[in-house]
């Protein structure tokens, strides 16, 4: 039974992981980044949102830090959009609206060349991000006229893997999602481990979170779609493979 080991955020893994489970994968949680909630961020984001035409949610934990606090503003006059489908889908459920987002690809590219969002003049459009993040999306969207604002609303935290654990039994694949989470392995693991992650099989759902694996060493990674379900269908047909 192949050990598969999830890199992301907990609130975010529970469903991955038992899509895992259930597909006969040893599927474990390697916690190599939290997120702290920004109070003062949050205080101020149901009156950013009341101002704004579009909202913006680049991040599962941009929904899972904002929805409390948004649940009981009227969004009916609100264009909601996510960066990707698995996003969109939970916000949907959560706010019972459409949410726009792309047919195909998970990142600001992907968002930025819908056609819905060729003309922006006179948009106020309010991104719901961590701390820091992609200039990219806001520059776009205020060099096509909008008026744009961010909520950062939470900050990501070093994890605290359990290192000894993972050496007395080192996987034999990882799902790593973002690339800032590909820095907080490397880095967290230390010197010592090096050579260990280098030689890992990567499930990974963007080409730009391989590119950051490749420059790192690793040189066994495999891209799929974002979805859990494509993670876990693209590890397994990979273990058919190569049993």
């Amino acid at each position: 039974m192949p050990r598969v080991l999830v890199a992301r955020p907990l609130a975010q893994s529970a469903e991955l992981l038992r899509l895992l489970a259930a597909a006969g994968f040893d599927a474990g949680h390697l916690p190599l980044m939290e997120i702290a909630p920004q109070p003062d961020a949050l205080a101020a984001l149901p009156q950013q949102a009341a101002a704004a035409d579009c909202l913006v949610f680049v991040s599962p934990s941009a929904i899972d830090q904002a929805w409390p606090a948004l649940q009981a503003l009227d969004l009916a006059a609100k264009r909601l959009l996510c960066v990707g489908r698995a996003s969109a889908a939970k916000l949907a459920a959560l706010s019972s609206r459409p949410v726009l987002h792309p047919a195909e690809g998970s990142d600001s590219e992907a968002l930025l060349a819908l056609p819905e969002l060729a003309d922006m003049r006179g948009q106020r459009v309010l991104i719901v991000r961590g701390v820091g993040g992609r200039p990219l999306l806001a520059q776009s969207l205020a060099a096509r006229g909008a008026a744009v604002e961010f909520a950062e609303i939470y900050r990501r935290l070093d994890g605290a893997p359990d290192w000894a654990a993972f050496d007395r039994a080192p996987p034999d694949a990882v799902i790593v999602t973002s690339g800032e989470i590909v820095e907080q392995l490397f880095r967290l693991a230390g010197p010592s481990r090096i050579r260990t992650l280098q030689c890992l099989l990567y499930c990974v759902p963007h080409p730009r979170v391989a590119d950051r694996l490749a420059a790192q060493g690793a040189t066994r990674i495999m891209t799929t779609r974002a979805e859990d379900s494509a993670l876990v269908a693209g590890l397994k047909k990979w273990f058919c493979r190569h049993p």
